[in-house]
């Protein structure tokens, strides 16, 4: 977490650092790398990078894939992050507007250093509803690397009751323990991790999350900003949305299943609720009053 650099840093500690996004799957985060590759036009280190071959390039380089710009690497993977950093992604910092990953504390270090920080963000949605909505999916998203057939036939009961439900998921991604046991330790790293080196978005507050980073970023100097930020604020956004939308009673037993299976999680998201109200009042006053709804 030293390859961090903490909110509380100052403006010319964030100049001289790169953006961090967490990608919490389900949770706005198609929307956002949308957002800034395909409308500001950015420069992104993402998964998407290695298509068309260039997983096999032997140098990084800036390539252009689907008309938007990429860094050759897989920043979403243990192995794509090890490549980027033993090809010297630290060495093209400069060339990259914001980097995604899922896997917080690998990229933090193989992708970043002391001298050369990340500032991490992150969107963050309703754990219950975001596995929910990761289960009907992964059902239809055959082009997904974790997508299988036992998926499709499933009932939300079933998955429920698989070895393929998620538990506790940014919890453990956070504290590095993808598996085993954790407890109310664990939730206070987590806790911990969020408040001192997490700039927190909501996806129920997405335009407004997104005009935090655009002003933390200086993206709202992009020519194209307005537009952009416009276009977010009226739902006009591609993203993953399920093909199957399915509504669960938060009274249901699915519901309260899940619940209890993500409780370190809803814990977290509430404190992250909390974050996000706070980082308002303290580094982004000028959106107070703002109305941020169509």
């Amino acid at each position: 977490m030293d390859h961090l650099l903490d909110v509380t840093a100052n403006i010319e500690e964030r100049q001289n650092s790169k953006p961090l996004f967490w990608h919490i799957h389900k949770a706005g985060g198609t929307t956002l790398h949308d957002f800034l590759s395909l409308c500001l036009n950015l420069t992104v280190a993402a998964e998407v990078g290695i298509k068309e071959g260039h997983d096999q390039d032997q140098e990084l380089a800036e390539v252009i894939i689907d008309e938007r710009k990429y860094i050759n690497v897989d920043t979403t993977t243990p192995e794509g992050i090890e490549r980027a950093a033993h090809l010297g992604f630290l060495s093209i910092h400069e060339n990259i507007d914001v980097i995604i990953s899922p896997l917080i504390l690998p990229a933090a270090t193989n992708l970043f250093s002391t001298s050369k920080k990340g500032m991490m963000f992150a969107l963050l949605r309703h754990p219950v509803e975001r596995v929910i909505s990761l289960f009907y999916y992964l059902k239809l998203a055959t082009w997904e690397p974790t997508y299988t057939q036992q998926w499709a036939n499933m009932t939300l009961m079933e998955y429920i009751q698989s070895n393929f439900v998620e538990s506790n998921w940014m919890v453990r991604f956070l504290v590095g323990k993808p598996e085993g046991f954790i407890d109310e330790h664990e939730l206070e790293a987590a806790k911990q991790i969020l408040r001192e080196k997490c700039w927190i978005g909501l996806q129920s507050h997405m335009a407004e999350s997104i005009a935090r980073f655009g002003e933390l970023f200086h993206w709202n100097l992009n020519q194209k900003w307005d537009l952009c930020i416009d276009d977010v604020r009226k739902g006009k956004t591609r993203s993953n949305s399920n093909l199957m939308k399915e509504v669960v009673d938060p009274n249901s037993e699915e519901w309260i299943l899940l619940r209890q299976l993500n409780d370190l999680d809803l814990k977290l998201y509430h404190y992250a609720k909390q974050l996000y109200s706070d980082q308002g009042y303290m580094y982004f006053p000028q959106f107070q009053n703002q109305d941020f709804t169509t």
